[in-house]
C-alpha cells in the first residue's frame, strides 16, 4: 500500500470514528448505535416488526446478545414483544410509536453525518469512493445485493463467495 499504509487498519479508523460519532449522538436519546441498528432495521420492515430470530440474522449477533437489546429498548418504551400464538418461545418484536418519533428525529442526524464526512469531497470523489467501497467489499468474497448502498440490505443478500482466492 502506498506510504506503507495499511488498508485494514484504515477501514477499521473511519468504522470506530463512525461508531464513536454515532454513540455521542444518540447518547442524548440514551441510545447505542446498535439499539439505533435495531431500530432501524425495524422501521425499513413495512409492518415495522420482526421475528427475533430474523433481528439476530440480520445484526450478525448472538441470541444472547439481540435479546439483551430487545429487553433495554423494551424497557425504554421503544419496542413492544409479543409471542407468536403458533410457538410461544417465538416473539414478534414490533415498534412503539415512541419508537417511530425517536427514529425520526435521528433519522436527519444519520444523513447530514454522511454528508459531512464527505464535506470536502467533489461529487466525482463521493461517486468514486462509494464505487470503490463497493468493489472492496466485492473483492472480500461478499455477493452483494443491487441496493448494497441504500440502509436496509435483508440478511439473506448478504452472502460469501464459497470460493475465495487470495486466501
Amino acid at each position: 500500500m502506498a506510504n506503507g499504509k495499511k488498508l485494514g487498519r484504515l477501514v477499521k479508523l473511519v468504522h470506530l470514528s463512525f461508531e464513536n460519532g454515532r454513540n455521542r449522538f444518540f447518547r442524548q436519546y440514551d441510545i447505542t448505535s446498535s439499539q439505533m441498528e435495531l431500530l432501524d432495521y425495524l422501521a425499513q420492515k413495512e409492518q415495522k416488526s420482526a421475528s427475533q430470530k430474523e433481528i439476530v440474522e440480520y445484526l450478525q449477533l448472538s441470541y444472547a446478545t439481540v435479546s439483551g437489546l430487545i429487553k433495554r429498548l423494551e424497557t425504554k418504551g421503544y419496542l413492544c414483544r409479543t409471542s407468536v400464538s403458533k410457538d410461544k418461545r417465538a416473539n414478534l418484536i414490533t415498534l412503539t410509536e415512541q419508537a417511530d418519533q425517536l427514529f425520526e428525529r435521528c433519522r436527519q442526524h444519520m444523513g447530514a453525518r454522511d454528508k459531512y464526512l464527505l464535506r470536502n469531497f467533489t461529487q466525482e470523489e463521493k461517486e468514486q469512493f462509494l464505487y470503490l467501497l463497493e468493489k472492496i467489499l466485492e473483492n472480500s468474497g461478499m455477493d452483494l445485493p443491487d441496493n448494497v448502498g441504500q440502509r436496509f440490505v435483508p440478511p439473506q443478500k448478504v452472502r460469501f463467495h464459497e470460493d475465495r482466492e487470495g486466501e
